[in-house]
């Protein structure tokens, strides 16, 4: 009851949202470094992308949580650091989430540079396995204290003593709950399509679509009798519109490719060719044409 009575004291929906901000900023900022970086190398920037994590941690959390005493997610939600912990204390905690998340990342680099004694790399390994499980341990058990009395969602800020209050004491949040709920919704409704899709035979609504709209050369219907087959740079698949690959024949003048011929006949046995309306019977009549 004192702790709701408080007016400083943050929902933990809140502070828990916070993070999930921070995470969706940060990564879509390294999403643009690594596409202005691309054309570098992909292996110079895999070799380098510890360095390059902890850089751009370390400068959106100096201009971010040093300076403002808040981080880019804690603005949006009208979120801050208590204003009695000093720069010192903010700048310890920055530099304790950059090193210790570039140190996990590097243990074995470290330990290869400064000695070949594979005893010593064994404990090395071992020290920090040891030390990630310890702080999981730890977080599920902060998780469990910050749930039962809302303050100091993670382990580094316990320890650091880095409490939440708000911004804007009687402000409304900025980003509200229907916003959130909709994004939970849309990335539902996401996965579900992604899911359900791979099982609708799309070839088949295409095929049908194809019949059903006129085709822009109707003379080519006059050609069905023709079974002559004249292979010319400009000859076209009839299904993909390309230059056909490894081109097949069905039985009336017009060409496909292998894989669009029998992909298109596997998905629709009524197949018959969109440009002429030539029916494939079965698949004896879909033959290789030699150039």
């Amino acid at each position: 009851m004192s702790a709701i009575a408080n007016k400083e004291y943050m929902p933990r929906i809140s502070q828990l949202d916070s993070m999930l901000l921070n995470n969706e900023v940060y990564s879509l900022i390294k999403n643009q470094l690594l596409s202005a970086v691309k054309y570098i190398g992909q292996s110079f920037i895999t070799k380098l992308e510890p360095e390059i994590d902890a850089a751009l941690q370390y400068l959106i959390l100096r201009n971010t949580v040093h300076k403002e005493r808040s981080s880019v997610g804690q603005q949006l939600l009208q979120i801050k650091y208590e204003d009695t912990i000093s720069p010192q204390k903010l700048h310890s905690y920055i530099l304790t989430l950059v090193l210790g998340s570039w140190i996990r990342h590097r243990t074995g680099f470290l330990t290869y540079t400064f000695t070949k004694n594979n005893n010593i790399k064994d404990i090395a390994n071992h020290c920090v396995s040891g030390f990630e499980t310890v702080f999981r341990i730890l977080q599920v058990v902060n998780l469990l204290v910050f749930l039962q009395r809302g303050y100091y969602p993670t382990v580094p800020e316990r320890l650091f003593g880095l409490r939440h209050v708000s911004a804007n004491p009687g402000n409304v949040r900025k980003i509200s709950y229907t916003y959130f709920t909709r994004e939970l919704l849309w990335h539902g409704f996401a996965e579900l399509l992604a899911f359900i899709l791979p099982l609708i035979n799309v070839q088949y609504f295409h095929n049908v679509v194809r019949k059903l709209v006129p085709s822009l050369s109707e003379n080519n219907s006059n050609t069905v009798d023709e079974p002559e087959i004249d292979f010319t740079p400009q000859t076209r698949c009839v299904i993909c519109n390309r230059r056909p690959i490894l081109p097949h024949n069905f039985g009336c003048c017009h060409l496909a490719c292998y894989y669009c011929i029998y992909s298109s006949y596997s998905s629709d046995p009524l197949l018959s060719c969109p440009l002429c309306g030539h029916k494939i019977e079965n698949s004896v009549q879909i033959v290789p044409t030699i150039i």
